[in-house]
């Protein structure tokens, strides 16, 4: 199989994805934390594109479609004005005035034992009748990736983040047992597998694999935030099913429970979300939003600073697109194994290709600005010496799928 870096290519697994979770329906509100970052601009923007695309099936009640995100205090007046923009645009284009759709922008501390999320709740079910089925999806995106001066409190803030996840959301559904709890867990491929680790069945990663061999290590960031996605994974998946449990006690029917999708992305590329054009204030944006360290990365590539590198990646438009599938599907599998999901590539794209793709990006970049893109694209090199990384990912090839039905 001849592998690209295209969005095109993702689009097949997002079909696939759908085919095996069901037929789509509405998630009334949309929690996304860490809605400023690079993957969660893309949740928010693919949720509002959805809504946009899906216009004429109209909603009397604007809770149904009510989006918030949760982003730090210093971020949240660059956020309103950008979704508000965003707003704007849809609508103009639409030339309709749609107020059923409402984007709040709220503060957001992942380590405050779920303060913020819960305010954030209650906000969104505040003028909704207690006696309305309410559909509620947590899409929790917020951690810390990258270098930081104390790694290994770094990995445990994030996991004590997906546990305060569940735990708000378990207090909550107690209060409003008449809502319907969904949780999207934006998990990763380093939950999937540690450097150097082998795949249980000996050929390939699948879902049932987990990083087991991933140690804390003040010396090496990466490991630790390798450790710090599997055990996120893990304490949210052993929490929900602590509650499912426990409602299963109360209510002998096992009509409630907290519905969980992981979602396990590897490396994550592309660009960020389109600008507003009703956007006045581009540079504060632009200063203001937050850094994607894979962005960092490509940065590096194309200064020369580091070679580039193989990897395995997904498109962030496409990991969007499974966050929207896993939060608004009607019926999702039974097994908890069976709602786990990897988002990659089958195989780590070659350094050398990378680096083309890069060169030709950079080529159409300067085409479309007249030239004023500067990168000196014979510093750009690669680093051809990788040898690991060479097991592929998923039970069959992409091909053997039968999608065309869908």
């Amino acid at each position: 199989m001849t592998l690209k870096i295209h969005h095109a290519m993702f689009q097949q697994l997002m079909i696939l994805l759908l085919a095996l979770l069901g037929k789509s329906a509405t998630a009334y509100i949309s929690i996304i934390t860490g809605a400023n970052g690079f993957v969660g601009r893309h949740v928010v923007y693919s949720l509002l594109q959805q809504r946009d695309e899906g216009a004429d099936q109209k909603s009397n009640d604007p809770s149904e479609q009510t989006i918030i995100c949760l982003v730090r205090p210093d971020k949240v007046p660059i956020e309103e004005s950008y979704w508000n923009a965003h707003l704007m645009d849809m609508q103009q284009s639409s030339q309709r005035k749609d107020e059923s759709c409402c984007v709040k922008v709220m503060s957001y501390d992942m380590l405050d034992n779920g303060e913020t999320l819960n305010d954030a709740l209650e906000t969104a079910v505040r003028n909704i009748d207690s006696s309305k089925k309410c559909p509620i999806c947590i899409y929790h995106i917020a951690s810390v990736f990258g270098p930081t001066p104390d790694p290994i409190q770094t990995a445990k803030d994030n996991v004590q983040s997906a546990e305060d996840v569940v735990r708000t959301l378990d207090k909550f559904y107690q209060r409003h047992p008449n809502s319907k709890p969904r949780l999207v867990l934006t998990s990763s491929m380093a939950a999937v597998r540690a450097t150097d680790q082998r795949p249980i069945n000996g050929e390939y990663y699948t879902h049932l694999d987990w990083n087991t061999l991933s140690k804390l290590n003040a010396e090496n960031w990466g490991a630790c935030y390798q450790w710090s996605k599997a055990e996120s994974e893990r304490r949210a998946w052993e929490l929900v099913k602590e509650c499912n449990d426990k409602y299963a006690k109360e209510d002998r029917k096992k009509a409630r429970q907290i519905e969980m999708v992981a979602l396990c992305p590897s490396f994550v590329f592309g660009p960020p979300p389109p600008m507003p054009s009703k956007m006045k204030d581009f540079t504060k944006l632009t200063t203001g939003s937050s850094s994607s360290y894979s962005l960092t990365l490509i940065n590096q590539w194309l200064q020369g600073k580091s070679p580039v590198q193989s990897r395995l990646c997904a498109d962030v438009r496409d990991v969007a697109k499974a966050h929207l599938a896993a939060g608004t599907l009607s019926e999702l599998p039974e097994a908890d194994a069976d709602r786990r999901y990897i988002l990659s590539t089958e195989e780590r794209l070659s350094s050398e290709s990378t680096a083309q793709a890069l060169i030709r990006g950079v080529e159409r970049a300067q085409k479309k600005n007249g030239g004023n893109i500067s990168v000196d694209m014979s510093s750009i090199t690669c680093d051809t010496q990788f040898t690991g990384g060479a097991i592929k990912i998923g039970d069959r090839a992409l091909g053997d799928w039968n999608v065309t039905s869908v």
